[in-house]
């Protein structure tokens, strides 16, 4: 039963394949041929389907999650979502089959971008972007709400688990950086000196009841890695990756399915920028849901048509705005989930039995 879905997936994910490097665009319409044929193969596969529900949608958190941090476009984001859906069964038993996923999809591409990344950018950008990140403020902001607030929750999540019977579940890697990244962009839209003695209070709190786990090796080990690698992805390489694929272009020179760079919003009579770097998650949602005049995810059409008539009208100040240069991710979700499939593990952990 799984390969015949296997193959059907594979074909349909190469028209996707298709029409993402030619239109740098994924179709809605095949995204949801996708779902409704993995609804199928778990319907006439019915067992386990908690189990099933439950990571696929610790699956979804985590692609979206990389579509907030602007890793790849929210196409890329449903096309891993509903590619889950089509592993055998038997994967279907623990976490790491995300993981597993994520490793093969997206490190690859990773290791490729960034070295295109930091050979392009000079070393004065290099510079900025590690001021940018290791800002002492945001380095002890972050270290005090995983040590303690993330800690906290994650106890409170695994308790949850225990009480639904999901065996298994662990608060991984993924789970912390998620985690602290929601957490965070909380914190940036609140800030409040009130928020910042809770987040020290719960660490201190922490400290004094998990003495005995805090200074342990494993600890420091899983600790000092969540952190680095959320300010790598979070702040170092996404700014300088702004910087690099971001370009201005005349209003006039708009075109349907354009990637914009910035939000454009209205704020009372006039109309102002906000630059996707520089706000916070859940500034863009608020945005984007109040006043923004056009989509987050690319230009619509009708949103080139309204932004140049406000252009024309001078009711918008500006004369340009920044496009991200489109990455096409599609190819290597699809080979990241062949791989995860017929090898039911993620290559680094391949190559570690091989050298072992």
């Amino acid at each position: 039963m799984f390969e015949i879905f296997f193959i059907m997936a594979l074909a349909i994910s190469s028209f996707i394949v298709f029409e993402d490097i030619k239109r740098e665009r994924i179709p809605n319409k095949l995204l949801l041929l996708l779902l409704l044929l993995g609804i199928a193969y778990h319907a006439l596969n019915a067992s386990n389907l908690f189990t099933v529900f439950f990571l696929t949608l610790y699956a979804v958190a985590v692609a979206f999650t990389l579509w907030f941090l602007g890793f790849w476009p929210a196409g890329d984001a449903k096309l891993f979502s509903v590619l889950f859906l089509f592993f055998p069964k038997t994967f279907y038993n623990s976490q790491v089959l995300v993981f597993d996923f994520m490793v093969n999809a997206f490190v690859p591409i990773f290791f490729f971008m960034f070295f295109i990344i930091v050979g392009k950018s000079r070393f004065s950008a290099i510079k900025d972007a590690l001021k940018y990140t290791f800002e002492p403020y945001k380095v002890t902001m972050l270290s005090m709400i995983l040590l303690g607030f993330v800690w906290f929750v994650s106890k409170a999540i695994q308790l949850l688990a225990q009480l639904l019977a999901f065996r298994g579940f662990t608060f991984d890697y993924f789970l912390s950086i998620a985690l602290l990244f929601v957490v965070y962009e909380i914190f940036r839209r609140v800030l409040s000196a009130k928020l910042e003695l809770f987040f020290f209070a719960c660490a201190i709190l922490r400290v004094i009841i998990d003495y005995h786990a805090i200074y342990s090796l494993s600890f420091i080990q899983h600790f000092a890695t969540v952190i680095l690698v959320f300010l790598f992805f979070r702040f170092f390489i996404i700014h300088l990756a702004f910087k690099l694929y971001t370009k201005s272009v005349p209003i006039e020179e708009l075109e349907a399915g354009m990637v914009p760079g910035e939000i454009i919003v209205q704020k009372g009579d006039g109309f102002e920028r906000i630059s996707i770097l520089d706000a916070g998650l859940i500034s863009l949602i608020e945005q984007h849901k109040r006043n923004a005049i056009h989509s987050l995810d690319f230009l619509s059409e009708d949103d080139v048509e309204k932004i140049k008539k406000l252009r024309s009208e001078k009711k918008i100040p500006f004369d340009e705005m920044l496009i991200n240069k489109v990455q096409p991710f599609a190819i290597f979700i699809v080979l990241g989930y062949a791989l995860t499939a017929l090898a039911g593990t993620n290559f680094l952990n391949a190559l570690i039995s091989l050298i072992k």
